[in-house]
């Protein structure tokens, strides 16, 4: 079974089916092997992409919370199984999207106190998803998983995205890199202060390019996938 991150088709229109508050300014995915360590790579992924505040901790417990349930509850923790982690950022919402490799029961929220039995998967978990988030959901097509969770970021004191060309050039590269490489994300890390590139289909550390500069990141680039058609030095496709 392949990632759900890489049904690039699949996940963007599953994401135009669920409700969109504003246009994604910028949105990043990778794919993480299906084994409880990744949980924390994830939250270290999010911890640089993502400018310390308040909005970000809450975008680290839903990350960590649907990520634990990829791996613990669906087919996506099975030996050789992968989950993705996608984020839209606005400046006025973050969304998490966690992708898995389907299960035969579908996530519930659990029962309060006092109230009937749990239903569903990791049904306690999901609680907290709700309190939490905005708003949230899931889709199943096929053999694959979504679940969503919206998180408020300016109404939470949310900061704008820092980057060091600025954020219009970042998402300019972002598209330009995603057209020459299909699948793979780049970012500018807030903790590291370097520029990442998350190679496709890579499920580990071992799959990130690392750079001081975004013209060295794209070099390295294309130095693994030679055939790209991607200048080193510019955002223009040949």
């Amino acid at each position: 079974m392949t990632a759900p991150a890489s049904c690039d088709t699949g996940l963007r229109k599953f994401i135009s089916t669920t409700p969109q508050p504003s246009r994604p300014a910028a949105w990043w995915t990778r794919d993480f092997r299906g084994t409880r360590d990744q949980v924390v790579e994830v939250r270290h992924w999010l911890e640089d992409l993502l400018p310390d505040c308040g909005p970000r901790a809450d975008v680290l417990l839903l990350a960590s919370e649907l990520s634990t349930n990829a791996v613990v509850h669906s087919r996506s923790g099975e030996p050789g199984g992968q989950f993705s982690v996608d984020v839209d950022w606005t400046p006025t919402l973050v969304r998490v999207i966690v992708g898995d490799q389907g299960s035969d029961k579908a996530p519930a929220v659990a029962a309060k106190a006092g109230s009937a039995p749990p239903l569903g998967e990791s049904g306690r978990g999901l609680l907290l998803v709700d309190e939490l988030a905005n708003a949230w959901g899931t889709a199943s097509p096929l053999k694959h998983r979504w679940v969503w969770a919206d998180i408020p970021w300016q109404a939470r004191g949310g900061p704008s995205l820092d980057d060091p060309c600025g954020m219009d050039a970042a998402i300019a590269d972002i598209t330009v890199v995603r057209k020459a490489f299909p699948g793979t994300s780049i970012w500018w890390g807030h903790l590291t202060k370097a520029w990442w590139a998350a190679i496709p289909g890579a499920a580990s550390a071992i799959g990130l390019i690392r750079s001081q500069t975004r013209d060295g990141l794209l070099q390295a680039l294309a130095s693994a996938y030679p055939n790209a058609a991607i200048p080193c030095g510019g955002r223009h496709m040949s």
